[in-house]
């Protein structure tokens, strides 16, 4: 169906691609409709982020570092905010794991050898492996 909006094309990282279509085929959506709601969702935040860019460019050096130290500041802020979502759903993870459902989390190192996770913690001496090493037999005494 012909459309007046603006179309773009985005080359993904595969990890990245497996995600949008597990989500959509979980929602019964496309792609592009999935990806256009998580953009839609962070414009917000990138208007505003485009209108302190141009403020930036615009300013005197001496405004343009104190404005540095500001969003430093900011992005310090924001990580550490991140990291304790990052942390609050590993642990929603975990839950659904000990009740016996695999979540099968798509992460940048999926299908490298590397997990997080619930996976991670199930063999703490090496979270490459979610399953305990098998043990050797002992040599039977004579």
């Amino acid at each position: 169906m012909p459309t007046i909006k603006p179309r773009v094309a985005v080359t993904l990282e595969p990890h990245t691609h497996e995600v949008i279509e597990r989500l959509a085929q979980l929602q019964g959506r496309t792609r592009g409709s999935v990806i256009a709601d998580l953009l839609e969702s962070v414009a917000p935040a990138l208007t505003r982020t485009v209108a302190l860019l141009e403020a930036a460019a615009a300013a005197p050096d001496d405004i343009k570092r104190g404005l540095r130290t500001v969003v430093e500041q900011v992005h310090g802020d924001l990580v550490e905010a991140a990291g304790a979502s990052i942390v609050q759903l590993d642990m929603l993870l975990d839950g659904t794991a000990d009740a016996g459902v695999d979540p099968h989390v798509v992460t940048r190192g999926s299908g490298m050898g590397t997990t997080r996770g619930s996976a991670a913690k199930k063999n703490p001496a090496n979270p490459g492996k979610s399953r305990a090493p098998a043990r050797k037999a002992k040599p039977k005494a004579e």
